[in-house]
């Protein structure tokens, strides 16, 4: 839930002013900042805070009652927090991440005898890097925990925080990217 998101729409309408309005009296000048921070605005309103210096100009400029809004980011923390607890916790599948050279990390598919045996796995993934220095792989065994093994040793453990994933990743063009190899039977 957005609350402070609403709080931010209703008192808005209230007021009867537009983005373009709220934009102007949250600093914004020129015609284009004015565009800039109203698309900032309609985010903010659809999906919530994202910039702790705008919601503090929006706060002055819609003269917002501060314990108001700090308790309602309190509650949407404590709610969102609790979303990803119980998103957390769903069961997923083992998951193997091998980084074969440096900036290529590659979704492995795991033997079907060892996929849900979490110890035998490890063993698998210390076995593909003993004896091979550049070699890296993460194993992400659910969504709150993962392993990285290099040189036949776990070398890290990671866990997992809200919105963090533990999934490596390799960044092309601004986007995440994982590769995934697979085996054809045919």
């Amino acid at each position: 839930m957005n609350y402070i998101g609403e709080l931010i729409h209703e008192e808005r309408h209230r007021r009867r002013w537009s983005f373009g309005d709220l934009a102007r009296a949250c600093g914004a000048v020129t015609p284009k900042q004015t565009s800039r921070v109203s698309q900032r605005l309609v985010l903010f309103e659809r999906e919530g805070v994202r910039d702790q210096n705008l919601l503090q100009l929006i706060i002055t400029a819609l003269d917002l009652d501060l314990a108001v809004v700090v308790e309602l980011l309190h509650r949407q923390r404590v709610e969102e927090l609790e979303e990803w607890n119980r998103w957390a916790d769903e069961s997923v599948e083992i998951e193997l991440h091998m980084r074969p050279f440096a900036g290529v990390w590659i979704k492995l598919q795991l033997p079907v005898d060892i996929a849900h045996d979490e110890l035998r796995v490890i063993d698998y993934a210390k076995q593909m890097t003993a004896q091979r220095d550049e070699v890296r792989v993460v194993v992400a065994l659910d969504r709150r925990r993962s392993l990285t093994i290099a040189r036949g040793e776990v070398v890290a453990t990671m866990e997992a925080k809200p919105n963090v994933s533990l999934k490596p990743y390799v960044v092309i063009g601004g986007r995440r990217v994982v590769f995934e190899a697979s085996r054809s039977d045919e």
